[in-house]
């Protein structure tokens, strides 16, 4: 028996030109926002990495000296980084559940919603249009002065009651717009599988754990990774509320209080370099843990 070897070119017939295969087109068209991806991102991050080789602090500019990897060792024996990075990780799954269970039943309601479904559907993203740091700012003084501090009568509010508050707004800056990427997904569970599922007497639980969350499987996938990235990169809140001689720091804090108060940009850089990594690592974690295809 012969076996031949498929060609990476198949001629359709009727056509003059051969068919370039599915995946390679598409990376045709992903090429060019590949290219410019690259031009905007590889001369930072090569000058952070280069800068970060050094050490070069803004008080003493003419003492700059080269040191190899001796920042990186610096800040991966460093307790209060760890704890740092620690303390982001346990915001990002606070706030990442939370938005996954609000999105999830906005999207809900949002599809059974057919006459106004357009003016909804932009009343939810509006938080996410308004600035960060604006959001931040509100949700701090709401605990400080405002409607939380009356409502749950708090006296005093420290570090970790703001760090609280700012995080309820991250929750509620983002929530719309998971639900918009939620729904997107729930608009691909068919009517007629539903239907199907209803007539084999399946439960409502059932229904939703076997039929609606499989077909969501991507659109829960692309939420999460989103939004658990966009929350461990947050500086605004944290640095809002970061106060002289306070114990709980995230991240971002660090790094800007290393490069834009204490005036030392090489260690500053090999901060933004290894926070990256750990971010990109955490990226693909989270694309291996929620690849999914459709089972239905």
């Amino acid at each position: 028996m012969k076996f031949v070897k498929k060609p990476a070119f198949v001629r359709m017939p009727g056509s003059g030109r051969p068919k370039a295969p599915t995946s390679m087109r598409g990376w045709v068209w992903l090429a060019p926002a590949v290219v410019v991806l690259l031009a905007i991102t590889a001369w930072p991050i090569g000058r952070a990495v280069w800068l970060s080789l050094s050490s070069y602090s803004l008080t003493n500019p003419e003492a700059r000296t080269s040191v190899g990897f001796d920042n990186y060792v610096e800040i991966l024996t460093n307790r209060t980084w760890w704890l740092a990075i620690a303390t982001s990780l346990i915001i990002v799954v606070l706030v990442v559940a939370v938005q996954l269970a609000l999105g999830f039943a906005f999207a809900l309601v949002l599809r059974r919603l057919t006459v106004l479904w357009p003016v909804t559907r932009m009343l939810v993203l509006l938080p996410f249009a308004i600035a960060a740091i604006v959001t931040a700012v509100v949700w701090r003084d709401a605990a400080t002065t405002g409607f939380l501090a009356s409502w749950f009568r708090l006296d005093s509010v420290g570090q970790l009651d703001q760090l609280a508050a700012v995080s309820l707004g991250e929750i509620w800056r983002g929530t719309g717009i998971v639900a918009v990427i939620l729904l997107a997904g729930l608009t691909q569970v068919s009517g007629r599988l539903h239907a199907a599922a209803v007539a084999d007497g399946a439960t409502g639980w059932q229904r939703l754990q076997r039929v609606i969350l499989p077909v969501m499987g991507p659109a829960f996938a692309v939420a999460i990774a989103y939004r658990a990235l966009d929350a461990f990169r947050a500086i605004e809140g944290p640095l809002l509320v970061d106060e002289p001689g306070a114990d709980i720091h995230t991240a971002p804090q660090v790094i800007w209080d290393t490069t834009f108060s204490s005036f030392e940009l090489g260690l500053g850089a090999a901060m933004s370099i290894v926070l990256l990594a750990i971010a990109a690592v955490l990226g693909v974690l989270l694309v291996q843990l929620f690849r999914v295809r459709r089972v239905v």
